[in-house]
């Protein structure tokens, strides 16, 4: 396959599939992106642990020439569809990979943004989740951080785990 003829296409995959599509497809000889990141779990007794999880759980990047091999991705197990407008496969531009393949770690996971002092962060996971401040610091375990949160009229210091926040989006 020409690699001028291939576009990188998003493809939709049954829930909890994405490394059984990422293994037949790359078994197919198809090039695959599946940018996992770590995520923070709590089990019911309050213990925490961190292990992977896909980026954009259920779908995945595959480069292919859609012309040649749309059918065959389609039909491979674990894939939902090819996102795309109607039969079309939409391909995603080569600097939208490029930006995501830059974010990669030598381990393979998508490393956090680095934020400083001022910069604005929401809470994405744990009881005060959606919830937006500013970044203060790290906190001496390196692991946590502490933000400045503002709520009914009051600021507090607050000490979360780093893996539960983002920059937020303006």
């Amino acid at each position: 396959m020409s690699d001028t003829q291939s576009s990188w296409y998003v493809v939709q995959t049954k829930p909890k599939q994405e490394a059984r599509v990422e293994m037949n497809l790359r078994q197919a000889g198809i090039a695959t992106l599946a940018p996992r990141i770590v995520e923070a779990r709590q089990s019911r007794t309050g213990t925490v642990w961190f292990q992977p999880a896909p980026l954009f759980p259920n779908y995945l990047f595959a480069r292919f020439d859609a012309e040649a091999l749309l059918t065959k991705v389609r039909l491979t197990r674990g894939v939902q569809r090819v996102v795309g407008f109607g039969e079309y496969a939409t391909p995603v531009h080569d600097s939208i990979i490029e930006v995501i393949r830059g974010r990669l770690g030598e381990d393979g996971l998508v490393r956090p943004m680095a934020v400083q002092r001022g910069d604005r962060v929401e809470i994405v996971d744990g009881p005060l989740h959606s919830l937006t401040g500013v970044f203060e610091r790290h906190a001496s375990s390196g692991e946590r951080v502490v933000i400045l949160l503002t709520a009914m009229g009051r600021a507090a210091q607050v000490e979360i785990g780093a893996v539960t926040i983002r920059a937020a989006i303006h």
